[in-house]
């Protein structure tokens, strides 16, 4: 029998043979010996050429048994045995509220704002629904944006046929002609159009509709399914899905509303979420990097607030090599510029780890080489300006690192002085509130 499991970031989960008994926490969950085999295969599988599953999850031994640790990804993995496994973002709650359905719902309202992805369509609606597996609430949206494709009409095209049949039309195979019909002279091998339905784009999403026909485990969900499964009677699955979505990349526009559906379809059939993971382990592995979605999320809030501010993201403005063999070397890429109309200059920089405010002896947390790198870019994004006829004057950018609010982070650190000019401030950012709210805290503590 499937069972769903829950788990934040940073917990641990255990073969459940080890632990007979126990009951899963939001920290520690506790599957079955050959759920947990397949996902430590899994980690096997990946871990000689796939720098990405060491910042995904790692495996430990205490007391003669081993443990999975879950670090800086999310999303959903399903085992062989059809465990599920929902891997929530560790998010600091101030409110005594139920703490999966909480944070779900920041995690859904940060991932919408993920780039080049489908996840924009999950709307408000859909957050209030978060009481179910992200899974389920993926499924949801991609039925919705199916539901609206199908309002404005599935298409049609030209598709070739080759086929044996009882009247000459289109042209005449001759090789299979010969082939197959030496003695059958009253049939004919030939090559036509015919204008249908059954194009890559409809057999994709006839695919993704029986793939999850079978993975869905909410009845509303599972009846919507099976009744676009009817609409789509004529339609055939795709027998080779790589090369239908190589297909549909260069469509024309009359095929612009099918791009939701089809990116959804590309995370459920691929498991395409921004990771290169491979193996026969698991069943499905949607799994997204926290670092990016953190980045993505402030990004996007600094873009659409700053109104009266000039907001770069992944700038690229600037290098740290000017000048070798005539050329610049070493781009210099911040998550974040403002230039704002008082002629000031904020660099920010987005880092998804838990520091400790209180732990100044091993510098908070804060890694050596994020200070190398605010410190680098402090000084390549100086500007000088003319204040009189032959002086100048530089303007310093304010520097700023950005991590995630915690309980052991909960207010911003003593500036630090590179020099009397150049500082840096570590911010803590707090993401159970509006967006909104989120970057008015950020900037007020900038402008301080």
């Amino acid at each position: 029998m499937s069972k769903s499991h829950s788990i934040r970031e940073f917990g641990s989960i255990h073969c459940k043979k080890d632990y007979p008994g126990i009951e899963d926490t939001f920290n520690d969950i506790y599957i079955e010996e050959n759920s947990f085999n397949s996902l430590r295969n899994f980690i096997a599988e990946n871990v000689d050429d796939d720098i990405e599953i060491d910042n995904a999850f790692s495996v430990h031994r205490k007391k003669a048994k081993d443990y999975i640790r879950v670090k800086n990804y999310v999303g959903v993995i399903e085992t062989r045995d059809k465990t599920s496994i929902e891997i929530l973002p560790k998010i600091y709650l101030d409110k005594d509220e139920d703490q999966k359905i909480e944070t779900r719902k920041v995690f859904l309202r940060m991932l919408r704002q993920l780039k080049d992805s489908p996840f924009k369509s999950i709307d408000n609606a859909q957050l209030k629904t978060a009481r179910f597996p992200i899974l389920e609430i993926f499924i949801q949206t991609f039925l919705y944006e199916l539901d609206i494709l199908i309002k404005r009409g599935i298409r049609k095209h030209y598709v070739l046929k080759n086929e044996n049949e009882n009247f000459l039309k289109g042209s005449l195979d001759f090789s299979k002609q010969i082939q197959h019909n030496l003695i059958h002279k009253e049939r004919f091998f030939v090559n036509y159009d015919e204008f249908n339905e059954n194009i890559p784009q409809n057999r994709i999403i006839k695919s993704c509709l029986a793939y999850l026909l079978h993975k869905t485990r909410s009845p509303k969900n599972k009846i919507q399914i099976h009744t676009y499964l009817g609409m789509l009677d004529e339609i055939e699955e795709s027998k080779h899905i790589d090369r239908d979505f190589i297909l549909v990349q260069n469509a024309n526009r009359l095929f612009s509303h099918y791009k939701m559906v089809l990116q959804w379809s590309k995370v459920f059939l691929k498991g395409e979420s921004f990771t290169n993971f491979k193996g026969k382990s698991l069943n499905k592995a949607i799994l997204f990097p926290m670092e990016r979605i953190f980045e993505d999320y402030i990004g996007h809030g600094f873009k659409k607030y700053l109104n009266d501010s000039d907001v770069s993201l992944q700038d690229r403005g600037k290098t740290l090599v000017e000048k070798h063999k005539n050329a610049t070397k070493f781009n210099l890429r911040p998550d974040i510029v403002v230039r704002t109309a008082a002629q000031s200059k904020w660099v920010l920089d987005t880092k998804w780890k838990m520091i400790d405010q209180d732990n100044s002896r091993k510098n908070y947390g804060i890694s050596q080489s994020d200070m190398y790198q605010l410190y680098a870019y402090g000084k390549k994004y100086e500007d000088k300006t003319h204040f009189y006829e032959n002086e100048e004057e530089n303007i310093i950018p304010k520097l700023i690192l950005l991590y995630p609010y915690s309980e052991n982070f909960t207010t911003p650190l003593e500036e630090f002085e590179y020099n009397n000019l150049l500082h840096l401030k570590v911010v803590p950012v707090r993401l159970n509130c509006p967006l909104k709210e989120t970057i008015d805290e950020i900037v007020a503590v900038v402008k301080k």
